[in-house]
């Protein structure tokens, strides 16, 4: 994929994390818009350049299988927000440490009712 085909995704996207895939689904890395944000707007790049040279790995990724102390344990380790699910390396979706608190939250207000 290409800057040019990145770009059109980001613009219909209200993300600011990509994964990338490969053709059998398989995580090989993570688009961060930040990162890109200096050459989103360089059309003369956008067939020049592929997503290869401007993807990063993530800091970890979550097994589907993994329990909930292990996935926060994995938060802790690399201090982000956002990481990658997969299920034997083939991408899921992204797991988010405000979501997960804010779902904790929910469960503990519940407890709390009763």
């Amino acid at each position: 994929m290409n800057l040019n085909e990145v770009v059109d995704i980001i613009a219909t996207s209200n993300r600011n994390l990509f994964p990338v895939t490969d053709a059998d689904g398989m995580l090989v890395g993570v688009v961060l818009l930040d990162d890109i944000r200096n050459i989103m707007f360089r059309p003369d790049l956008y067939k020049k350049m592929h997503v290869t040279r401007f993807m990063s790995m993530p800091p970890a990724r979550i097994e589907i299988s993994q329990p909930m102390e292990e996935v926060m344990r994995i938060f802790d380790k690399t201090n982000a927000w956002n990481l990658p699910v997969v299920d034997n390396g083939k991408y899921i979706g992204f797991v988010s440490k405000s979501k997960i608190f804010n779902s904790y939250r929910r469960v503990l207000r519940h407890y709390c009712d009763d």
